[in-house]
């Protein structure tokens, strides 16, 4: 499994395995140029902070993880859309008025033609309501990942057990 995670001073930990982790505090400028190698594996795993400047560490490491499997040309560019979707509510909505808490993304493939992926945090759901002053072009990240995945399913937790997962798959070409 490759795992990508903050590094103490704003960077990134991308580690495949136990002991082999890298830590370079200039992973963000690494990542937004998307030069991360993820190693051979069929789970990727990635940690952030919930904060804007730790989303592009997400997209990198998907794309590469992708791309090793030869997987970006068939879905990659929907697979990636859903992502940003996903992860965009999460840094959102997931830690409003508390400090920011992780959001997970975990990709995997089912099969030879399947990759499945969730988004995951530990805020509180919120369920969304009309906004009479709301701007109209927000608001459609769930409808995005629904028109761009073959499956979507959205656990919104409880409130002793709170956080969501918002899982996607993605079948063949």
């Amino acid at each position: 499994m490759a795992v990508v995670m903050p590094g103490a001073a704003g960077g990134a930990r991308v580690a495949n395995g136990e002991d082999d982790v890298l830590d370079d505090s200039t992973a963000q400028d690494r990542v937004a140029t998307a030069d991360v190698a993820v190693p051979d594996s069929s789970t990727l795993r990635v940690e952030i902070t919930a904060v804007i400047a730790d989303v592009p560490v997400f997209r990198a490491a998907l794309r590469a993880w992708l791309t090793a499997r030869r997987l970006l040309d068939r879905r990659g560019e929907d697979i990636l859309l859903a992502v940003d979707e996903a992860v965009a509510n999460s840094v959102e909505h997931a830690y409003r008025g508390t400090a920011p808490g992780p959001v997970v993304l975990t990709a995997l493939t089912v099969g030879a033609a399947t990759v499945r992926i969730s988004v995951a945090d530990r805020g509180q759901w919120l369920t969304p309501t009309p906004d009479d002053n709301a701007v109209p072009l927000r608001g459609r990240g769930l409808s995005i990942i629904r028109a761009v995945a073959d499956v979507v399913s959205i656990d919104r937790g409880t409130p002793t057990a709170p956080g969501t997962t918002t899982t996607a798959e993605f079948t063949g070409p």
